[in-house]
């Protein structure tokens, strides 16, 4: 295991190339993708060195990079700036290069409606249906690159990256099923869809309609137990939360789907709740 071999080595030049290269694929340098650069860079130059193909070996078998490791060295580049962002975490820049980086977050798409009908096709066909790709949208991005479908050649890590965080949000070409992404008709989403369509609960891997026989609150009972939910935490609740606080208080199972709604952030965001969740 990577871990058994302690930390990576690298130097200077090691991040420095790893940094470069984000910027040709039009990704923002963050320390947590620094990182994970470093590590296919040296899985790239061990596969070299042992004459196999450049992708043969898996970077998470890499041995671990030291985060403090890679900020300290970050910070005595020359050629870097370095800007704090959301908790610990940072970015870097190049001196004297322009930010031309792509918001993988940016709901806008400039993208041809071509390229949306190929994916739809190639994700519902012999080829894609039965892909499991990872749930993060970097790593999966990474496996669409290597498959070579034609609308998306050309594309940078960093649009690719985009396509997929749209392909999942806009789109409904992708969903998660178990921790992966998957083809939309095969994710909970969309089961969840086929569920609130019927007014039912959705309860994935039971056969009772309510969990464990806890019964299903009524849309007046949801309105007013998220009411007093809230009453008691006036800042707000986390929205993972909100269903495990609601059983645990009412020993009701809030369900969006027998009300109704795919998601949880859909039931609450109706006009019937608001004046409860403002």
């Amino acid at each position: 295991p990577a871990a058994a071999r302690g930390a990576m080595r690298f130097g200077h030049a090691d991040v420095l190339r790893a940094v470069r290269s984000l910027y040709d694929d039009e990704l923002k340098p963050f320390g947590r993708v620094i990182l994970k650069r470093l590590r296919e860079q040296r899985a790239k130059a061990v596969a070299l060195a042992k004459g196999l193909a450049e992708d043969a070996i898996d970077p998470n078998d890499m041995a671990r990079v030291d985060p403090l490791r890679l900020r300290k060295i970050c910070e005595g580049i020359r050629m870097f700036r370095t800007f704090p962002e959301d908790g610990k975490e940072y970015s870097v820049r190049l001196v004297n290069m322009p930010d031309t980086f792509v918001d993988i977050c940016d709901p806008a798409s400039d993208y041809a409606p071509e390229v949306w009908s190929e994916l739809a096709m190639y994700f519902n066909g012999a080829a894609g249906g039965g892909l499991r790709l990872p749930a993060g949208r970097y790593a999966c991005a990474r496996v669409l690159a290597s498959q070579k479908i034609p609308c998306l050649q050309g594309f940078s890590l960093g649009r690719l990256c985009h396509v997929v965080q749209l392909l999942i949000s806009q789109q409904k070409i992708l969903g998660y099923l178990n921790g992966q992404l998957v083809p939309y008709h095969l994710s909970d989403e969309c089961v969840k869809e086929r569920f609130a369509l019927k007014q039912q609960p959705f309860a994935p891997k039971m056969t009772s309609p309510a969990r464990g026989g806890v019964p299903l609150a009524s849309l007046t009972q949801a309105q007013a137990g998220v009411w007093q939910l809230l009453q008691r935490e006036p800042e707000g609740l986390p929205l993972s939360c909100v269903k495990r606080l609601f059983r645990e208080r009412f020993h009701m199972e809030l369900s969006e789907t027998a009300l109704g709604f795919a998601k949880l952030q859909g039931l609450l965001a109706d006009p019937r709740f608001h004046g409860t969740c403002a």
